[in-house]
């Protein structure tokens, strides 16, 4: 139960750290600077396209059963109690029978008709695809953008985004026809997180999608039960894909990394027996959707649900990118080994920081300046173990140490946002209450000075407020 509510409580605004979209987007009208010509044919393999059937009277919302969504903004699409808006593109006219359909999800600091311009969306209807881009609602218990992230036990409780796709997938296709082998997904950043949520949850419906820079970690679907087949390609920006800034409920982020969360996405959808996987990396291209939206039609429309498994290309020459059918795994950190201490605890506690936070990636990178504080320099332990050494003697202090022992001697620390999961557990349970503890107090009040890492820890809130 301590580790549910530390959970609950600590994931919350973590989570918050990895859902920023770009600071940066074109004017929603500013047309696509690289669209195919509507004339050029579906690139498309496997099964002839289908319609998807659909009965407006039973799958749209009031107001759309007998209204025909309208190319642009469309609004009051009520779902789940809230009045939803969302983006149309249509294909060309030259463009007839079943086509393509194309969900987005917008990032952060964005709505739809916001991600529509920035990702270049346009371009996907130009090659005949329906493109539907809904806007967010702040929905998300962990960040609040899509409800897209989860405490484990948690995964399937009623979820009003998820509802949302479900509407808007049947009511275009009660409208329009939709092929039902060729519906995809796709989205950045905060978008690209809720786009795991859905090919992990829809992959009975979905012929698959693009996570960009998303969050992988805590989007399970609740079950171990194989994914159905899909094309997924998971895409991030490079090495240098990071976030830094302020989130709109107030959390100042100092940096926050997507590489590892691409590495665990990656190895995921690779190892699903039914799923085929692409990865594409760009060249220090940042925190960016990648500019390579005539690869993406073109690999998505050789996909379909039901197809074959087809080979991917090379990226475009000269796009800064690589694409690969390969998982891409994230080196490792190197290993930090803390010595031996005189005082009993020092050295399992900050063995545990450095296993659970200092050989992390996600959550490493976030709580970088609180290593420093704690003593770490690189992969020297030492600091660590002077600074515990040097926390006053007396009892609730060796209590702390103790438990801190206990915690490490168990710990499972690993990669991700679950990977440091013990080491929250643990400050949860060996500093509750201990005001007294200078070993306590002194930790929370660096974690504190990061509202980011804070989140992560709700006993120092109560300890060193």
């Amino acid at each position: 139960m301590r580790l549910a509510r530390h959970v609950g409580l600590g994931i919350t605004l973590a989570c918050a750290l990895v859902a920023c979209s770009s600071a940066t987007s074109p004017p929603a009208s500013a047309p696509p600077t690289d669209a195919p010509t509507p004339e050029q044919p579906d690139a498309s393999a496997g099964p002839a396209p289908e319609p998807l059937p659909a009965d407006p009277l039973a799958s749209c919302p009031d107001g759309y059963k007998d209204k025909r969504p309208v190319a642009g903004l469309n609004e009051g699409f009520t779902v789940a109690g809230q009045q939803r808006e969302f983006v149309l593109i249509e294909p060309p006219a030259t463009f007839t029978g079943p086509r393509p359909l194309f969900v987005g999800f917008n990032g952060t600091s964005e709505n739809g008709t916001r991600f529509a311009a920035r990702a270049k969306l346009a371009d996907f209807a130009a090659k005949g695809f329906v493109v539907v881009v809904p806007s967010s609602a702040g929905n998300g218990s962990f960040w609040p953008i899509w409800d897209a992230m989860r405490a484990p036990g948690s995964e399937n409780g009623k979820n009003a985004d998820l509802e949302l796709f479900d509407a808007l997938v049947g009511c275009t296709a009660a409208h329009l026809s939709i092929d039902k082998t060729r519906i995809f997904v796709g989205g950045h950043s905060a978008g690209g997180i809720f786009t795991n949520k859905v090919l992990r949850s829809r992959s009975e419906l979905v012929a698959g999608g693009i996570v960009g820079s998303g969050v992988f970690s805590l989007t399970s679907n609740g079950t171990s039960a194989p994914l159905s087949d899909m094309f997924v390609v998971v895409t991030w920006g490079g090495d240098n894909d990071t976030y830094r800034g302020t989130t709109p409920n107030g959390v100042t982020v100092p940096e926050f990394s997507f590489v590892e969360q691409a590495s665990l996405a990656s190895q995921h959808y690779d190892k699903e027996p039914k799923v085929q996987q692409a990865q594409c990396r760009g060249n220090d291209l940042g925190h960016a959707w990648l500019p390579i939206n005539g690869w993406f039609i073109d690999a998505l429309l050789a996909h379909p649900k039901g197809g074959p498994r087809a080979p991917v290309p090379a990226a475009p020459v000269g796009a800064a990118v690589t694409c690969s059918e390969s998982p891409y795994v994230a080196p490792p950190l190197p290993a930090i080994t803390c010595g031996a201490s005189a005082t009993a605890g020092c050295q399992a506690a900050c063995q545990l920081m450095a296993d659970c936070v200092g050989e992390n990636r996600t959550v490493g990178t976030v709580m970088k300046q609180q290593l420093a504080d704690f003593g770490f320099v690189g992969t020297s332990c030492g600091g660590c173990l002077t600074r515990c050494e040097q926390a006053s003697s007396g009892a609730s202090n060796a209590a702390a140490l103790s438990c801190f022992a206990q915690h490490q001697a168990s710990a499972q620390c690993g990669a991700g946002i679950e990977g440091s999961f013990p080491l929250m557990t643990a400050v949860d349970a060996c500093c509750a209450g201990r005001t007294d503890a200078s070993f306590c107090v002194g930790l929370c009040t660096s974690i504190n000075k990061n509202g980011a890492a804070a989140a992560f820890f709700p006993e120092c809130k109560r300890i060193a407020p």
